[in-house]
């Protein structure tokens, strides 16, 4: 017998043609709400299996408030939504669904997306997964760590972002102007946070101390309110501050909530975007329902002070050199101890021995390759050896061959049969490395192997069962992808049974010294080097850097000091200047582009002297340098067309 499913949706017309769809395919409806009161009645009164939920209904109440109640209670749901921007996303996502439909939608989507969700719910039941902690307790925990307050609120912020989405939050305590009681954290073109300073603001603002202090601001910007677009021009017109840094870092939206404190005084938090339409109503209500864990962040990190700790100018860190085996300070060779890294050491031991899917996301250079091999190490495939696919840089027009094979005279200079690297990868795992570059027509052909677990090769006539354990990774927002229609939201689902996300080395700097160890220890022995450690003042500097490149850029900058060290011990680190704000100063004050947006700009301007031209001798992938089939892509991806190139 199917599932008994109960549909959570005010449109009668949408709930209705839902109902008959599920009906003729077998499920049973246990009944139709419009809002969250009457659906947690049915509840109530009918024990359904599954919730398909809409966001927006009847009443004061939304269906992320009631998907807080059936995460608690352990009730499975879908979303089904015709909202889907980013701010949307972000606040389903924390709710943990097992799917999210758009509206409007075919038979086929709501089926299919079923079929994905139960697969899903199947497998969380298999092996408990590990919940993520509770934003009071992420905050909790840094707090007890030993970092400067800059260096803690910046990893705060890092935790923020995953329920609020923004390019600078300001923290103001009691409503004050003084510099001391206001903190800026500005993410910069890295996509890292910098803490800053009220007069540090004001003087890349480009505004005066005397002007500052002259301005009000407006009643307004001191409600539990947020503003997106034309709103968020009024209220600039309204305060000359909000103007003066809204137009110098192209804010275009602002979130703002009012935190009380124990104290009697209050502390405001206000959120900016450079999105239009960044923040609505189901965003105020999670800060609303989080508001103890921002009262933990005010107390225990913005009002404390550093303590500064002395040490003798003299004192040096003797490295010992790291044993890859030591299991003390080591995973199957994966190096660090810290509490963020052995949450997903944990992960991998429940997960490796199992054939679910596992999608591991985290910045460039965190090491997402090196989890995938210890998955595979420790599955009961690893007699067979793991194929690895860089989805990145797959020809655009050879894809389906290079994952799926092809017959001779498939198609022209298919002269021999080729195994595809699905094929490759029977009985053992396969690796698709950058699954988020991978484009839309072949993510349609990855779903239907994940689903249905059997390939056809290219010009072939028959169908081959494979048995294929499937690990992705990704250093794009996948959600963010799906929202702008760049990613399917069903392959998404599919591939995200098992989600493992991979801390920045900022995020875990304790470990570090033990990074710092294990290259030195490693180099070391290729090199002639005599070097025995590092100084104190060498390991600070290592600590107090952001690491934008991660453990990747860590172990080339170790590799590149040892080599440069004229001593036994190395006592001067080179670090790379990064951009301070995501800003430059100038009378236009042009916002710095991100990677993106220069590759873009950079490839319309060769298109424009190439007068459109991408092939052939004078062609723009020609004056670029590379295959045209990486230029058609990259074209694609970016979202160039013709007429912007006129």
């Amino acid at each position: 017998m199917k599932e008994n499913i109960l549909i959570v949706e005010d449109e009668f017309i949408v709930a209705n043609d839902l109902r008959i769809m599920l009906q003729k395919a077998g499920y049973q409806v246990c009944g139709i709400a419009p809002s969250v009161a009457k659906a947690l009645d049915l509840i109530k009164a009918k024990s359904p299996d599954w919730i398909l939920l809409d966001i927006f209904l009847q009443g004061t109440k939304t269906g992320i408030d009631l998907a807080g109640q059936l995460s608690e209670i352990g009730m499975p749901f879908i979303y089904i939504s015709a909202n889907t921007n980013q701010a949307i996303l972000e606040a389903a996502k924390a709710t943990e669904p097992y799917g999210f439909l758009v509206k409007p939608f075919r038979e086929k989507d709501l089926l299919v997306m079923l079929d994905i969700a139960l697969y899903r719910h199947e497998q969380s039941l298999k092996f408990s997964k590990p919940k993520v902690p509770a934003l009071f307790e992420q905050i909790d925990q840094i707090i007890a760590k030993t970092d400067s307050r800059d260096e803690k609120l910046k990893q705060v912020a890092t935790v923020l972002q995953s329920i609020i989405p923004f390019n600078c939050l300001r923290i103001v305590k009691n409503e004050q102007v003084t510099d001391d009681q206001q903190v800026y954290l500005i993410k910069n073109t890295l996509n890292l946070f910098q803490v800053m300073s009220l007069n540090e603001i004001i003087e890349q603002a480009g505004v005066s101390q005397r002007d500052y202090r002259s301005w009000k601001t407006s009643p307004a910007e001191n409600k539990n309110h947020f503003y997106n677009n034309f709103e968020f021009r009024r209220l600039k017109m309204d305060s000359l501050w909000l103007k003066a840094l809204s137009d110098h870092f192209k804010y275009q939206s602002t979130l703002n909530f009012d935190v009380k404190l124990d104290d009697g005084y209050s502390c405001k938090l206000s959120f900016f975007s450079t999105e239009l339409e960044s923040y609505n109503k189901l965003q105020l209500d999670l800060l609303q329902k989080n508001e103890d864990a921002l009262k933990n962040l005010i107390n225990g990190i913005l009002l404390k002070k550093d303590v500064e700790i002395r040490q003798p100018r003299t004192a040096r860190v003797s490295t010992i050199p790291v044993d890859e085996n030591s299991s003390a300070q080591t995973f199957n060779g994966i190096v660090g101890q810290s509490r963020l890294l052995k949450a997903v050491f944990d992960k991998i031991t429940i997960v490796a021995p199992d054939d679910s899917s596992v999608l591991i996301t985290g910045e460039s250079g965190t090491g997402k390759e090196r989890i995938a091999q210890t998955l595979h190490q420790l599955s009961l495939r690893k007699n067979k050896a793991m194929v690895t696919v860089n989805c990145a840089a797959l020809p655009i027009n050879l894809i389906e061959s290079e994952l799926f094979g092809h017959e001779r005279g498939a198609f022209t200079g298919a002269t021999e049969k080729r195994t595809g690297k699905f094929e490759q990868a029977d009985g053992s795992t396969i690796f698709l490395d950058e699954i988020g570059e991978l484009p839309l027509e072949a993510q349609v052909k990855l779903l239907r192997v994940l689903q249905e677990r059997e390939i056809e090769r290219l010009g072939g006539n028959y169908i081959k069962k494979i048995n294929v354990r499937i690990i992705a990774a990704t250093n794009r927002n996948l959600e963010k992808e799906v929202a702008e229609g760049r990613f399917r939201l069903d392959l998404y689902y599919r591939l995200n049974v098992f989600p493992i996300d991979l801390p920045a080395l900022r995020q875990r700097k304790e470990d570090i010294p033990l990074l710092v160890n294990y290259f030195l220890s490693r180099f070391i022995k290729r090199s002639n080097k005599n070097v025995t450690g590092i100084t104190d003042e060498a390991m600070k500097t290592l600590m107090d850097y952001d690491w934008p490149g991660n453990i990747r850029e860590l172990e080339h900058l170790i590799e590149r000091s040892l080599l440069m060290a004229t001593d036994d011990v190395i006592t001067n680190i080179d670090i790379p200047q990064t951009p301070s704000a995501g800003v430059v100063n100038g009378e236009a004050g042009i916002r710095i582009l991100t990677m993106e947006e220069m590759e873009r700009e950079h490839i319309l301007n060769i298109l424009k002297v190439c007068k459109g031209k991408v092939f052939g001798p004078g062609g723009a992938a020609e004056m670029l340098n590379i295959p045209s089939t990486t230029l058609n892509s990259k074209i694609k991806k970016l979202g160039i067309k013709y007429e912007f190139v006129k």
